[in-house]
């Protein structure tokens, strides 16, 4: 059978498994208009579905739709009467990782596109002194040279408590700000989303490379090194997860557009819950731990361990789960 004739015969099973799972999700409870028998009826279809695809060999975006609707609804069948703790534990350390692995396509085309520009602005700068000043005006060169000056006084006093709170709550305001900017750009059919991801990469790499260039790496780099783990690739998969929002919305493909859309969405937030974490997570470390006056030595060792860890999880986490769903 043909996949655009396996689709149509179909179609509608899938969308009552689909609307079921949204009812459930939205209400936490399974209504009386779809019993228990009957739901567990239609995740077997859809889980036999899916196999006939896999056999078949069908298109990548019908074989991922049922694969997204098998698993949400084994999470259903299987680990709904979980507590709320658990299921957060759940979202963690499978979930949100899964996601990311998911989308690897626009995670690593989010990844190139905040990285070029960056080595790109890093290299002139590092052949001209006065390249910094046509990205940045000399006021903000200034405030930035001010501020990581290995001499200055305030870099050889401990962080103050009461200005280590009110950091925080600015490191979250402007981390959140900059993922939910990335990702709400997607709906621009994804330019304001790369658009803001350059700009990011761009003024990023001026403020490292100018800083590097007059000598202030030895202060730049202890500070960043541990909360940059989860801030940077936060913003790339803030610009992942707009990506695919841009997907859902304009390029469709087989699924039709308000399906398309639907698990556009749904996948999308998920990657903005985990991202909002990070950047969270980056802003507590950024506040409590970067500024702290110790060994230099002992900053790099921490950073390095957070980023071989951040690394870890996104490659690791999960993976057990999702072989044994899709075997």
């Amino acid at each position: 059978m043909k996949e655009n004739r396996f689709i149509q015969n179909r179609e509608e099973l899938w969308n009552s498994f689909e609307t079921a799972l949204d009812e459930y999700e939205r209400t936490r409870r399974v209504q009386t208009s779809t019993s228990v028998e009957k739901f567990v009826d239609l995740y077997r279809a859809v889980s036999h579905d899916l196999t006939v695809a896999r056999t078949r060999h069908y298109g990548a975006n019908l074989i991922t739709r049922l694969n997204t609707l098998v698993i949400r609804g084994h999470n259903l069948v299987y680990v709904s009467r979980t507590g709320w703790l658990e299921n957060i534990f759940r979202f963690y350390t499978n979930t949100f990782p899964r996601e990311v692995r998911k989308h690897k396509k626009w995670v690593l085309t989010s990844l190139l596109l905040f990285a070029l520009p960056w080595l790109v602005v890093s290299y002139c700068i590092s052949q001209s002194d006065t390249f910094i000043y046509t990205v940045l005006d000399p006021v903000e060169v200034e405030r930035y040279e001010v501020m990581y000056d290995p001499d200055a006084p305030w870099n050889a006093e401990g962080p103050n408590p009461s200005s280590q709170l009110e950091a925080l709550g600015g490191y979250i305001r402007h981390n959140t700000s900059i993922g939910l900017m990335v990702f709400v750009s997607g709906i621009g059919f994804g330019l304001l989303t790369v658009f803001v991801i350059l700009f990011n990469s761009v003024f990023l790499g001026s403020v490292f490379a100018h800083l590097t260039v007059v000598g202030y790496g030895s202060t730049l780099y202890p500070f960043v090194i541990g909360h940059g783990a989860l801030e940077l690739t936060a913003i790339v998969i803030a610009g992942a997860a707009g990506l695919r929002l841009a997907v859902a919305l304009y390029f469709p493909g087989t699924l039709g557009r308000h399906t398309a859309l639907r698990q556009g969405i749904r996948e999308s937030m998920t990657l903005v819950a985990g991202f909002f974490t990070m950047f969270i997570l980056a802003a507590f470390i950024e506040a409590f731990w970067s500024p702290l006056d110790v060994p230099n030595i002992f900053k790099y060792f921490i950073g390095s361990i957070l980023w071989v860890l951040v690394f870890s999880y996104f490659f690791f986490a999960g993976r057990n789960e999702i072989s044994r769903l899709s075997g």
